[in-house]
This record gives C-alpha cells, structure tokens and sequence, in this order.
C-alpha cells in the first residue's frame, strides 16, 4: 500500500462553497456556472478521497471535508437540475409563442391573399 502525500495545493479554498447558503436551491447561477462548480467538486472529492489513506489526524480532516464536499455535490445536482428544468421550460415556452405567432402571420398572409383575390374579382 502506497502512502499518499498532500497536494502541493492546499484544498480549503475549494472547499469553503461546499458548505452554507451556497448548497440551497436558490443558486442565481447560470447552468454553465453551476457546471462548472460541479466539475470542481469533483476534482476537491478525488483529492480527498485520496487522503483517506493518509495518517489518523489527516485522514479525519479529509473525511470531514469529503462529507462537505458530498453534501455541496448534492446541492449542486439539485440546482443543476431544477435549473435545467427551468430553462427547458422557457424554451419550450418560446418554441409555442414562435408555432402560434408563425400561425398567426400565415392566417393574416391568406387573408390579405383572400382579399386581394377578391379585389382583382370585383374590379
């Protein structure tokens, strides 16, 4: 079994947005941001799970930080997801305001069509 050393990087920094309000719901982030910060969990939960082989004191610290880690992974699907879910919405949202403007513009072009017909007609 190989002994694993710390990263010449200190993994706090990465960790404090694992915990607090930034795990709720209410994320104003866009989903590219939200992506982001999800790849960036991933790569702070690999490196603390590689200290989980470390010695008793680091390896109790890592494990702390791993379970906030988890928990602001977790956050971060939810958001993902409900974000996802929102801008699903508004695009199928638009997709039905463009389908009924497009009926509405040919409905008109086939009246004035009608109408000029009817024009040629009676002249």
């Amino acid at each position: 079994m190989s002994v694993l050393t710390a990263p010449a990087a200190p993994l706090s920094p990465a960790v404090p947005h694992a915990a607090g309000p930034a795990c709720s719901l209410q994320r104003s982030g866009s989903l590219w941001q939200l992506g982001i910060e999800a790849q960036e969990l991933t790569t702070t939960i690999g490196q603390l799970a590689e200290q989980l082989e470390a010695d008793d004191d680091t390896r109790a610290q890592a494990l702390a930080e791993l379970e906030a880690a988890l928990l602001a992974e977790e956050g971060n699907k939810a958001a993902l997801a409900a974000k996802a879910d929102a801008t699903c919405w508004v695009i199928e949202h638009l997709r039905g305001q463009a389908a009924y403007r497009q009926q509405q513009a040919k409905r008109l072009t086939d009246q004035e069509a009608l109408k000029g017909q009817s024009d040629g007609v009676s002249a």
